[in-house]
Order: structure tokens, then C-alpha cells, then sequence
């Protein structure tokens, strides 16, 4: 069952689309298959009113999509806010270090520039759990160099409280970087995502199996239905994929501080050069 997951995660939205209308069109006919098999097949004297069952069983269905999708949604959210309250925390790390001498503040930017470059692959390397594994051990391998530079370069800052100021810094953008990889893992429950697929199944067994031969007279109704349920499922699967797809979490905010560490790295003064000994100024 995980490896059908899986597959279903890395599989392209059109092609899983396609599956799934394939797949509700095999209900909706095996529904009708049945009646007939039963020999109950509807004809026009038959003056029994079934559409309750359909209406109920529809009614359900329509509950557990907005439900879903409400809880898609939510994530989606909680993502974006994630990824802004990592960029705000490193943006705050990158204010702090206007109160470095000018060296260890250029060597400090150079190490926060590879940081926010490894968080934003963690942003797009797609749904695979072997791309999401590299991504995170890489950010790991940044993120302990950062601390290691910070460890380093903590007693060459004369004052203490800045001192206090940049590992409280390095702590939070951390600590946010930790929030944002939980926020990016909050996927849909497995047995909620079996439940949206077998849901509509039976539900459109039951329609073919009420409609009997009305649902090859209906076919365009049919169809609409089909393509509404498509479509829905199709929403929540790419809500529920932060890292692909067209609904993908915006990284506007680590964007941003990105191109701020590069400014201010180009504003750092260079270091003063030697002179050379004989040389007359």
C-alpha cells in the first residue's frame, strides 16, 4: 500500500487524472453490469423512485470533498506561513550582522548565502522521498557549517550582547527551518487519500446499479459528473504537493532574503590591502 502511495505522489497530475477517469467510468459501468446481471435493469414503466440512494450517497461524498479539500487548503497555508516566518527569521539574522567587523560579517554572508540556497532546494526537488532525503541531508550539512562559523567567529566580536544577539539569530533561523520542513511533511493521511478514491467508487457503483441502462442514455450527464469528481480529486492531490505541480508553496520570502544577503555582501567594504615595502604611495 505505501508503494502505491508513493507512485501516486510522483505520478504527473494529467496521468493520475486520467487513472482516476478511467477508474469511475469502470465503477459506473460495473454498477450497471450488476443490475443487469440481477435482472433488474430499469425501463420506462418502472414507476419506482430510487433517487434518494443516489442523492444520500452523493450528499456523503460531496461532505468528505469539502472536508478534504478544507483540510488541504489549511496546509497549504501553514506552509506559506512557514516559508515567511523562515525568511523573516533570516532576514533578522542577516540585519544582526551589520554589528560584525566588516571580515567576519563577509565570511558570515557567504555562509548564510549557501544556507538559503540549500533551503530553497528543499522547496523543488519534487515529491520523491529519495529527492526529499538528499535535499534535507544537504541542508543539514550547511546548516551545522553555519553554527560551526558561528562558533568560530563568536569570540573575535568584542561585545558580548552581539555576541548573545547573532546565536540567538542563528537559533531562531533554525528553529524556523525545523517548523517549515514539519509544515512541508503535513501531508493529507494516508487513509483519508484511500478513502477519497474509494468513496467515489462506490458511489458511482451504486449510481450505474440505480440507473441501470439510464446511465447509457444519460452519457453526457455522466460524463460531467465523472469530470466534476476528476477535477476535484485532481485540487486536493496538487494542494496537497508543496513542491510540484501548479498550486506549489511560494518561496517569495526566502527569494527575497536571498537577494538582500547578496546586497549586502557587495556593500561589505573590502578588506584593506597590504602595502608593498619600497613602494612609494
Amino acid at each position: 500500500m505505501e508503494s502505491l502511495f508513493r507512485a501516486m505522489e510522483a505520478a504527473p497530475l494529467w496521468l493520475l487524472g486520467l487513472i482516476l477517469m478511467l477508474l469511475f467510468w469502470s465503477a459506473a459501468a460495473l454498477g450497471r453490469w450488476l443490475r443487469e446481471r440481477a435482472g433488474k435493469a430499469a425501463t420506462p414503466e418502472d414507476k419506482s423512485d430510487p433517487a434518494f440512494i443516489v442523492s444520500a450517497s452523493l450528499g456523503l461524498l460531496a461532505l468528505l470533498l469539502g472536508f478534504t479539500v478544507s483540510m488541504a487548503v489549511s496546509r497549504y497555508d501553514g506552509r506559506r506561513a512557514a516559508t515567511l516566518n523562515e525568511g523573516n527569521a533570516i532576514g533578522t539574522f542577516v540585519y544582526r550582522t551589520d554589528l560584525m567587523p566588516p571580515a567576519l560579517r563577509a565570511t558570515t554572508l557567504d555562509e548564510l548565502d549557501r544556507y538559503v540556497e540549500a533551503r530553497l532546494a528543499v522547496g523543488r526537488m519534487g515529491e520523491t522521498s529519495e529527492a526529499v532525503l538528499k535535499a534535507h541531508a544537504e541542508t543539514g550539512k550547511v546548516a551545522e557549517r553555519v553554527w560551526k562559523h558561528m562558533m568560530a567567529v563568536g569570540p573575535q566580536v568584542p561585545d558580548t550582547a552581539v555576541r548573545m544577539l547573532l546565536v540567538e539569530s542563528a537559533n531562531a533561523m533554525f528553529d524556523a527551518a525545523m517548523v517549515r520542513d514539519a509544515a512541508l511533511a503535513n501531508r493529507l493521511p494516508p487513509t483519508l487519500v484511500a478513502l477519497l478514491i474509494l468513496f467515489p467508487v462506490a458511489s458511482l457503483i451504486l449510481i450505474g446499479y440505480v440507473s441501470g441502462r439510464l446511465i447509457g442514455a444519460h452519457f453526457m450527464a455522466s460524463t460531467e459528473l465523472i469530470l466534476l469528481l476528476t477535477l476535484v480529486l485532481l485540487l486536493i492531490a496538487d494542494l496537497d504537493r508543496p513542491r510540484s505541480g501548479t498550486i506549489v508553496t511560494p518561496q517569495a520570502a526566502l527569494l527575497e532574503v536571498q537577494a538582500q544577503i547578496r546586497a549586502a555582501k557587495l556593500a561589505v567594504p573590502a578588506a584593506p590591502q597590504p602595502m608593498l615595502s619600497g613602494v612609494n604611495p
